[in-house]
C-alpha cells in the first residue's frame, strides 16, 4: 500500500471537495438531459402529427373516391391500406407521449380512425355487391365528416404538444439559471477553502517537513553536525527537537562505539576462522588408523604429515594473514588427505600463476570452498571428481578460482544462495557453512573490495571465483580498520 504525505492527504481532500461540488452538477445534468429528451420527443410529436394531418387531408379522401369511381380496385386498396399506415403513425406518436391529456386525445383519434375504417369497409362491401354508386356517395359524405374530425383532433393534439413544449422549455430555462448560480457560489466557497488549506499546509506542515527532510538527508550523508530549525507547530516542533537530540546522541555514540565495533569485528573473525568441520578431523584420524591396520604405512605417514601441516598452517601462531604460498599448501594438504581417503575417485590440480613472491592473503579462504566443492559437488557424481584451483595475479588484485565437475547447482537454488550471501543471511545445510564463512570473513577483513562470485551449470559443475586486493604489508588491512 502506497504511503501518502500530509500534503498529499490534503490534496486528496481538496480533490474530494471538488468532486462533491460537481456531483450535484452531474445529477442535475442527467435530470435535465432527460427533460431535454422529453422536450425533443414533444417537438418530434408535433412534426409527426402535422405530417399525419396533411396525409389525412390529401390522401385518404382521394383514395376512397378512387375506390368509389373504380380508379382503384378493392384488392389494391386492401394491399396498401392507407388507414393501416395512419394507425401505425399514431401508435409511434403514442410511444413518445407520457401525459394523460396527450393519451386521451390520441385515444379519440384512434376511435375516429376506427370509424373511418368502418366506412371504408362499407364502401368495399357495396362495391362487391354491385350496389349503386349513389349509395357509396352517401357513405363518402360520412367519410368526409370523419376525415375533418380526425384532422381537427390531430390539430388539437398539436396544440397540446406546443403548450407542453413551451412549459417544459420555460421550466428548463429557470432551472438551468438557478443551477448555474448555485454551482458558481458553491465553487467559489470551495476554492476559498482550498486556498486557505493550501496556505495552512505550506506554512505549518510543508515547510517544517522540508526542514525535517533536509535534516534526515544530511544525517544520512554523514553530516552529523547539521540541525533543523524548530517550527511553530507543536507536533512537528517536538519531532524536530527529538531528531536534533538524536543527532547529538548519535554523534556521541558513534565516537564511543567506533573502537568497540572494531574489536567486535576482530572477535567475529576469530570465531569464523575457528570453525573447522569436526567430522573432517574424525574421518582423517579414522582413515590414518585404517591405513595403519591395512599395513599401508607410507600412505598413513603421508596423511599424518599432511594433517599436521594442515593444522600448523590453520593456527599460524595466531596470525590472520599468511603468504599465498602457505594458503596454497594448506589446501594442498587438505586435498591430499581427501585423495588418500577417496583414492582414484578424486583428482585435483593447483596452478599458481602469480609472480610477486611477497603476496599476503587472509588464511583459510580456499579450504572451506574446496570442502564445499567436494561434499556438495563431486561426491554426488559417478565420474571421477576433479577439483581445479587456479590463482592469478591482476594489476591490483589476486584472483582465486575453484572449479569442480560435480553435480552443479539448480538455477533456483543458485539464485537463492546468491541472495543469501548478498543479504548475509545465515547459511543452511544445503549451501554449506564454508561458503558463508569465507564470504563473511572476506567482508570483515577486505570490506567491499572483496568479491565472491558463483557460476554453476546443473549436472556439469560449479566455479567459484574470489577476488581480493593485493596485500604485501602484514599490517595493511588492520590499519585500514583502525
Amino acid at each position: 500500500m502506497k504511503t501518502k504525505s500530509i500534503k498529499g492527504i490534503f490534496q486528496q481532500t481538496n480533490k474530494l471537495m471538488i468532486l462533491v461540488a460537481f456531483i450535484p452538477l452531474v445529477v442535475s445534468s442527467v435530470f435535465y438531459s432527460r427533460q431535454i429528451f422529453i422536450y425533443q420527443n414533444t417537438i418530434n410529436n408535433i412534426e409527426e402529427a402535422n405530417q399525419l394531418s396533411e396525409k389525412v387531408d390529401a390522401i385518404v379522401l382521394e383514395e376512397m373516391w378512387d375506390l368509389v369511381f373504380g380508379q382503384k380496385t378493392v384488392a389494391q386498396v386492401q394491399e396498401t391500406n392507407v388507414i393501416d399506415e395512419l394507425r401505425s403513425d399514431l401508435q409511434h406518436i403514442q410511444e413518445n407521449t407520457s401525459t394523460a391529456k396527450e393519451l386521451n386525445i390520441l385515444a379519440v383519434a384512434f376511435r375516429t380512425l376506427d370509424s373511418l375504417e368502418t366506412y371504408q369497409q362499407q364502401l368495399i362491401d357495396n362495391i362487391l355487391k354491385d350496389e349503386p354508386v349513389e349509395k357509396n356517395q352517401y357513405v363518402m359524405i360520412q367519410v368526409d365528416s370523419v376525415i375533418d374530425l380526425l384532422s381537427e383532433i390531430l390539430q388539437q393534439f398539436v396544440g397540446v404538444e406546443i403548450s407542453l413544449a413551451s412549459q417544459t422549455n420555460h421550466e428548463l430555462v429557470q432551472s438551468v439559471l438557478l443551477l448555474i448560480l448555485f454551482q458558481v457560489v458553491l465553487l467559489l466557497i470551495i476554492f476559498a477553502i482550498i486556498n486557505k488549506n493550501r496556505r495552512f499546509v505550506r506554512d505549518n506542515l510543508q515547510y517544517p517537513l522540508d526542514r525535517l527532510l533536509d535534516l534526515s538527508n544530511e544525517l544520512s550523508q554523514g553530516h552529523l553536525s547539521y540541525r533543523a530549525e524548530l517550527p511553530e507547530t507543536p507536533e512537528l516542533r517536538t519531532l524536530t527537537s527529538s531528531l536534533n537530540r538524536m543527532a547529538d546522541d548519535l554523534t556521541r555514540l558513534l565516537e564511543e562505539n567506533a573502537l568497540k565495533q572494531y574489536h567486535l569485528a576482530q572477535s567475529e573473525v576469530r570465531v569464523l576462522q575457528a570453525q573447522i568441520t569436526p567430522h573432517f578431523i574424525y574421518n582423517s584420524l579414522d582413515a590414518i588408523v585404517s591405513l595403519i591396520e591395512a599395513a599401508r604405512y607410507e600412505q598413513a605417514t603421508e596423511m599424518t604429515y599432511a594433517l599436521s601441516d594442515f593444522f600448523r598452517i590453520s593456527l599460524s601462531k595466531g596470525q590472520d594473514w599468511i603468504p599465498l604460498e602457505k594458503e596454497l599448501r594448506h589446501v594442498d594438504d587438505y586435498l591430499k588427505i581427501l585423495q588418500i581417503r577417496y583414492g582414484r575417485m578424486l583428482s585435483y590440480t593447483i596452478e599458481d600463476q602469480t609472480v610477486s613472491p611477497e603476496l599476503q592473503v587472509l588464511k583459510m579462504v580456499l579450504q572451506p570452498l574446496v570442502e564445499n566443492a567436494v561434499y556438495h559437488g563431486t561426491k554426488f557424481v559417478r565420474r571421477v571428481g576433479m577439483i581445479r584451483i587456479t590463482v592469478s595475479e591482476l594489476p591490483h588484485q589476486i584472483q582465486m578460482t575453484i572449479s569442480d565437475n560435480g553435480v552443479g547447482i539448480d538455477p533456483d537454488r543458485l539464485q537463492e544462495i546468491r541472495r543469501n550471501l548478498k543479504e548475509t543471511t545465515d547459511p543452511d545445510s544445503e549451501s554449506g557453512y564454508g561458503l558463508y564463512n569465507v564470504y563473511r570473513r572476506l567482508q570483515l577483513n577486505y570490506g567491499s573490495e572483496a568479491q565472491l562470485t558463483i557460476h554453476s551449470q546443473y549436472q556439469e559443475g560449479t566455479t567459484i571465483t574470489v577476488t581480493v586486493p593485493k596485500r604485501e604489508e602484514p599490517n595493511h588491512v588492520q590499519s585500514v580498520h583502525s
